[in-house]
């Protein structure tokens, strides 16, 4: 039986032996990624920005072809979040969660998410007022509502806030919807709009005092168009 510094020195020229970078070529279906060759035969592909410093001939041990290995895998779940986010502003959360569904492990997601943060490529604070902006303009709905979305998405509690204070009131924006639905209601008489818009902002979690001051303003505004 091998004693443990035996041991210990096989298992350091193992990890330390090194090989010849013999060839370097782009891939064909991919030119942003490059084969590496050592001692005359593939050993691996990675992407052209991890494998920049790589010069044909040189020599390479195993510790450092992990090392590469690792970088790599962390470009790869880089340019997969950043495709993500670049199709529509995302938050912490979800990018983590993509990463998760492709199979990267948490210390890569920890990683690459620290790198979108350092890069303000990702930012909850700013994805929290986007989000409740977007939803003001297209589909008003109560500051309660509006605060349940963003704890879905796993935005922190600080961070909803903040952001909160820049939504309009509950009375604005239950105002705002309500004017959306005017023309659809036209032609019902005010006893049927009152029923049917009190419906329509109770499904948005306005309060009912916030509910009775939009129906009168409301109706002010269906009386004078007539």
């Amino acid at each position: 039986m091998l004693d443990q510094l035996t041991a210990a020195k096989i298992m350091g020229a193992v990890i330390f032996m090194e090989k010849t970078i013999t060839g370097l070529e782009l891939q064909k279906k991919n030119p942003n990624r490059i084969n590496v060759y050592l001692n005359n035969e593939f050993a691996f592909g990675i992407s052209r920005f991890v494998g920049t410093g790589l010069k044909q001939g040189e020599k390479i041990d195993e510790l450092s072809i992990t090392q590469l290995l690792e970088k790599d895998t962390r470009e790869k779940a880089f340019q997969k979040a950043f495709h993500f986010i670049n199709y529509r502003p995302r938050s912490v959360h979800e990018v983590k969660e993509k990463l998760g569904e492709l199979g990267f492990s948490e210390s890569v997601i920890d990683a690459v998410v620290n790198e979108l943060l350092i890069k303000k490529y990702l930012d909850d604070c700013e994805y929290a007022e986007n989000w409740i902006a977007s939803r003001v303009r297209s589909k008003p709905r109560s500051q309660k509502m509006l605060q349940y979305e963003l704890r879905k998405k796993i935005i922190s509690e600080s961070i909803i806030e903040e952001a909160i204070k820049s939504a309009p009131s509950n009375n604005e924006l239950a105002l705002r919807l309500g004017k959306k639905y005017l023309r659809r209601f036209a032609h019902i008489d005010e006893k049927e709009f009152s029923k049917k818009m009190t419906g329509v902002l109770a499904r948005r979690a306005f309060p009912f005092s916030v509910i009775k001051t939009a129906l009168i303003e409301l109706n002010n505004i269906r009386n004078e168009s007539i």
